[in-house]
């Protein structure tokens, strides 16, 4: 071997043997089982109004449906207002945006069940994918025949489904910030029906340091969503 030669096998290191590279091959195994398994864990932890569910009977008739964004990891503001709301006596509820389909059958059970002067008004919220989820929910609801009285989003990363059973939609977005989007009004209902509100252009949330992340926290947005709430579930 050359001169040439042997710096090269110096520069590249020492060479695995084979039970060396046995020995690397479990460890990658093992660290990516590691990482899928964390992941499906924070997956499978459910959000407060998810373990509820477990104990509770459905007698209790839910009005507002708040649903976190991705792993629910930044949406907790959800779980701040839901309290506020049941010292009201208004019964709220928090899901992760995984649990769409178990809070559609919910609520189609629930409404169902009930006579006409026992249903109440629905209201839907969601924030990221838990706003994706929010507006999934309420165009399956439609093929029920089940009227919403309300669906807020926060920063939705899809710009629908926009459905005729939901009486008003209220989307909180960044314009242009690369996650939110604008929500758009079926061509078979009247534009007032949508409102878009553009977080980016307001002091009180961008001025004051939120984003996509942490808007479920910012005290404006909570007070102005909670106000929203309450008058649609009356």
């Amino acid at each position: 071997m050359g001169e040439s030669g042997r710096i090269l096998n110096a520069a590249r290191g020492p060479r695995l043997t084979f039970a060396n590279k046995i020995d690397a091959r479990r460890w990658r195994h093992w660290i990516g089982m590691l990482a899928i398994m964390a992941f499906i864990a924070a997956l499978a932890v459910p959000a407060p109004g998810q373990a509820s569910e477990k104990k509770s009977s459905d007698g209790a008739y839910t009005q507002i449906y708040f649903f976190r964004g991705f792993l629910g990891v930044f949406s907790t503001g959800f779980d701040q207002m839901a309290k506020e709301l049941r010292t009201k006596g208004i019964e709220a509820r928090v899901y992760s945006h995984l649990s769409a389909g178990a809070v559609r059958a919910r609520i189609a059970r629930q409404y169902k069940a009930a006579n006409r002067r026992a249903r109440k008004p629905i209201v839907l919220v969601g924030h990221s994918f838990g706003g994706n989820a929010a507006l999934a929910v309420a165009h399956q609801l439609s093929r029920d025949n089940i009227p919403v009285k309300l669906v807020v989003t926060v920063d939705p990363t899809r710009g629908g489904p926009v459905a005729n059973n939901v009486a008003r939609y209220v989307n909180y977005y960044f314009d242009g910030g690369g996650l939110g989007a604008s929500l758009k009004a079926s061509a078979r209902m009247p534009r007032s029906r949508v409102r878009n509100i553009d977080m980016r252009v307001r002091d009180d949330v961008v001025g004051a340091g939120d984003n996509h992340w942490s808007v479920t926290h910012n005290k404006v947005i909570q007070s102005e969503i909670l106000k929203q709430v309450r008058r649609a579930a009356r």
